[in-house]
């Protein structure tokens, strides 16, 4: 029987602080046995799958060795007080040259055998210091602290922000141990300018049964138990205190907010700078890692339904990231009517952050609208990133704010007879489409903030369901429009519209290397001529008209004013 198991192990520095944690996942994938079952003289037992985290360390003056630290808190690059750091790490001061090294293993303590990754996690933390751009790491296999000690640093992998992959998959039979180092050592040419940084370590081991143990038939029975995929559940970073995982998205979030009623309260109430630093334990960054398909319930659920994001002067809810887990994780926005709420901050200090929205490798079921606050503090704009996200809906974006928008590698999935992909109104800022795919909207995408910068790059627009009097772009307003390496496929109306709601007569437009299919090159109906206010060079056109255009509400094609696309 597959279990999942999570221990984490926090490897914190202070001043010059390398801040890191090793974690301990066991994926559960399959569960065909539940609990130990007998009748008369016959027995069922359930199999164990066990995984330890050793570490060596000092058991008394004058002994050494590997024991379990797999329920442990404490550093192993750690503070003075450490009761497991090892090999000089509680001198957690770092400089340019200095190493350190772990002595860790991994032990199969179940009576099942286990495959095992090992991955590593990387988070900067918002103190501008980017000390991960100086830090390298290595693992040494097979390294012990006896006759296989590492004797020095020689080379190793420069860190990068995210998960990265620092095995292959590795088999663990029942009882078997296996030795490994971790060094992290800090660049000889780092300056002044990393002083007081930070960077946050998970070293993360996903393990699943293996293919070894027979049934009735052959050892293949466990063959597809996944070794990357804790199927359904959610885990919270950046809030102290919570559990390892949970398993949906109401549990966590009841959690926190039960937390939050206690410490502070969900509107505008204040936290002490102590109680806050204690409380967020990432500078006011929430990470929520989705498992499988979660149902949000309430509009403020990534907030632990906080309104405001101020708990003080310098005290916020400074980002809000929904991380996708697995293959399947997706957000069913059904009962929030397709989207859901950022806290407010209306604070317009200079001491205010808004909150930033980040979102990687997720689904969004019936999405509507782009997650928004009524209020955010004008004084800077507020930043949103999509990566990697499929929005099965359409994505009417508002924001009476600026903004830094950037949704790429993204794809969006058209209900039946749904207009727009995205839409996007409000104030200024800048807006980034890159390399996503929009299938099947009748209307494609739609742009209008008058003072702000759109930057529309590498995405593909095809539809068999057009509107034959609409364009698949339309630049309705803005400050300046960078189309540039994108394909439309439509079968029908027009590649282009220049809406004639546009307000600002100063506008650039950069069209550059598209490569067009639409029945016709479209019109403008603005209240200025655009041709003059277009550079282009390089468009392909395929069994494209560019000579004429379909008019809103038309019937008939008629010849365009659009001259400038070449």
């Amino acid at each position: 029987m597959n279990t999942k198991k999570a221990t984490k192990r926090a490897l914190l520095t202070s001043v010059m602080a390398l801040v890191m944690c090793v974690v301990m996942l066991v994926g559960t994938t399959f569960a065909w046995f539940t609990d130990t079952a007998s009748t008369g003289v016959n027995k069922i037992q359930a199999g164990n799958l066990d995984v330890e985290l050793l570490m060596y360390k000092k058991i008394t003056d004058e002994s050494y060795d590997y024991v379990n630290i797999s329920k442990e808190r404490e550093p192993i690059f750690g503070s003075d007080t450490s009761t497991v750091a090892q090999n000089n790490n509680l001198d957690t001061l770092w400089e340019p040259g200095k190493t350190q090294v772990a002595y860790l293993a991994i032990k199969n303590e179940g009576n099942l055998a286990l495959k095992y990754k090992v991955a590593l996690n990387v988070t900067n933390p918002a103190d501008g210091k980017d000390l991960y751009k100086v830090m390298q790491y290595a693992i040494v296999p097979d390294a012990k602290n006896d006759n296989g000690k590492v004797t020095g640093w020689t080379t190793g992998g420069n860190v990068t922000v995210g998960q990265q992959p620092v095995s292959g998959e590795v088999s663990l039979a029942v009882g078997a141990t296996h030795y490994f180092a971790l060094l992290v050592h800090m660049d000889e040419m780092a300056g002044n300018e990393y002083k007081n940084g930070k960077v946050e370590f998970d070293l993360t081991v996903y393990a699943t049964q293996d293919t070894v143990e027979n049934d009735s038939f052959n050892n293949q029975y466990d063959a597809d138990a996944g070794t990357d995929e804790f199927k359904q559940g959610v885990t919270i970073s950046g809030i102290a205190g919570v559990a390892e995982s949970y398993d949906t998205i109401q549990d966590a979030y009841e959690a926190v907010k039960a937390m939050l009623v206690a410490n502070s309260g969900l509107v505008e109430q204040p936290l002490s700078a102590e109680a806050f630093d204690a409380f967020f334990t990432d500078g006011g960054k929430i990470t929520w890692t989705i498992y499988g398909n979660q149902k949000v319930t309430d509009n403020r659920m990534f907030s632990f339904g906080r309104a405001a994001n101020r708990f003080g002067e310098g005290r916020h809810i400074t980002e809000i990231n929904i991380v996708g887990g697995n293959s399947s994780a997706s957000l069913d926005l059904s009962a929030v009517n397709g989207t859901f709420a950022l806290p407010y901050n209306w604070w317009n200090v200079a001491d205010s952050a808004n909150t930033a929205l980040k979102c990687k490798n997720i689904t969004f079921n019936g999405i509507k609208y782009m997650p928004s606050a009524t209020y955010q503090c004008t004084l800077y704009p507020t930043t949103y990133e999509f990566d990697g996200c499929t929005f099965n809906g359409n994505l009417y974006s508002y924001q009476n704010f600026d903004v830094n928008m950037t949704i790429k590698n993204c794809t969006f999935n058209a209900p039946a007879d749904t207009q727009y992909a995205f839409m996007s109104q409000g104030k200024g800022g800048t807006i980034t489409l890159d390399n996503n795919v929009f299938n099947n909207y009748t209307r494609g995408i739609n742009l209008e903030r008058a003072t702000a910068d759109f930057v529309i790059t590498n995405n593909t627009i095809r539809s068999t369901v057009s509107e034959p009097d609409r364009g698949a772009i339309q630049l309705t307003d803005g400050k300046s429009f960078v189309v540039t390496g994108n394909k439309v496929d439509v079968n029908a109306g027009n590649a282009f519209w220049f809406h004639n709601a546009a307000t600002n007569g100063n506008v650039t437009y950069t069209i550059n290397n598209n490569d067009i299919k639409a029945p016709y090159i479209g019109y403008y109906g603005t209240s200025f001529d655009v041709n003059g206010k277009i550079t282009s060079s390089g468009n392909k056109f395929n069994n494209t008209d560019t000579t004429k255009c379909m008019k809103k509400d038309a019937t008939v094609a008629e010849v365009t004013n659009l001259t400038a696309i070449r």
